[in-house]
């Protein structure tokens, strides 16, 4: 009647499954280990509330872009510990690649709003 979930939506449709998987199940093993607190379930709609409020219950956005991810999991000594450096390394290289290359292209948004302009 009263059980739980834990609902984990931090990966997008374009995560490395077997790379999330590994670091999702490190990180809960961790969490077990040390004894770590999740604290309360948030139960309010996140989307719906302000900055302060969002501030003062302690959430902190996820990263927004691909380089933002990229940062966050470069800067984690969790990653390495779980991945190893050679796959971290190769990991970070391959999306930074990626993201590089994503500026390369000129979208179909961007072609729409300026082509007129010129």
């Amino acid at each position: 009647m009263g059980g739980g979930r834990c609902e984990s939506r931090n990966a997008d449709g374009a995560v490395n499954p077997y790379l999330a998987a590994a670091l999702v199940l490190a990180a809960g093993l961790e969490g077990i280990k040390e004894g770590l607190d999740p604290g309360k379930p948030q139960e309010a709609n996140l989307y719906a509330l302000s900055d302060e409020e969002r501030e003062n219950l302690g959430i902190q956005f996820l990263p927004r872009t691909l380089d933002e991810a990229i940062q966050a999991f470069a800067a984690d000594p969790f990653v390495e510990e779980v991945l190893g450096s050679e796959l971290r390394a190769e990991f970070i290289r391959y999306k930074q690649a990626e993201w590089n290359e994503y500026h390369t292209v000129v979208s179909a948004w961007e072609l729409e709003r300026y082509s007129h302009l010129f």
